[in-house]
């Protein structure tokens, strides 16, 4: 019997050992072959008012809560919040934010023009080409003394709106998202970098053209 146990025993080891040589050398090279697969994942820790409350695993595709704090505790539990992270949550995350940096540097050169021009004029013009050849800019209303507002467009949508108006007895500019169901506009007026651009933590940002 002990002799059956030791040839088990032995058989085991063989078959595993191979397992452990394998693995021994995915150490050494560390890259993908037929064997392994190779995944970009992130552990993320995310904490809400000095207080711990979600661990989150992000792999290429899909976001899974490893741990949740009883600040949060009955978010994994939420379907709606597990949906969220992975299909919002993971489509934002996977965008490597050169797009949005592209379109918040059109949207700034477009509001500079604007800018200058008021300062060159002091009014503005009933054709928007006069104030900027920007082409996703256009005009809703306009008055060349008191201002009005126009339109700048993404994905051929109208999707902010800029704002020309008297503000502390100056002329001022203010910019905000239009409500719009297009994914490219949302996904543009819902960034940290439209949401500095467009307000502060009490009110909107005016930028005075005087």
């Amino acid at each position: 019997m002990k002799k059956i146990a030791s040839i088990f025993l032995s058989l085991y080891s063989l078959i595993y050992a191979n397992i452990y040589e394998d693995l021994s050398d995915f150490a050494y090279k560390k890259k993908s072959d037929k064997n392994f697969k190779i995944e970009n994942v992130k552990i993320v820790h995310f904490s809400k008012n000095n207080k711990e409350c979600l661990e989150l695993l992000i792999k290429s595709n899909q976001v899974q809560i490893l741990k949740t704090y009883n600040s949060c505790k009955n978010l994994e539990k939420d379907s709606n919040f597990n949906d969220f992270l992975n299909r919002d949550f993971l489509n934002l995350y996977k965008n490597d934010g050169q797009t949005i940096s592209e379109m918040i540097q059109d949207l700034k050169r477009a509001m500079q023009d604007i800018m200058i021009y008021y300062k060159l004029h002091y009014n503005f013009s009933q054709n928007i080409d006069d104030m900027s050849k920007n082409k996703n800019l256009s005009i809703l209303n306009i008055d060349p003394k008191e201002g009005g507002t126009l339109l700048y467009k993404v994905n051929n949508q109208a999707c902010v709106g800029i704002e020309l108006l008297r503000h502390n007895s100056k002329m001022a500019m203010k910019v905000y998202g239009i409500e719009n169901l297009d994914k490219k506009c949302k996904f543009f007026t819902e960034s940290p970098d439209f949401k500095d651009i467009s307000y502060t933590a009490k009110d909107f940002n005016w930028y005075y053209l005087e």
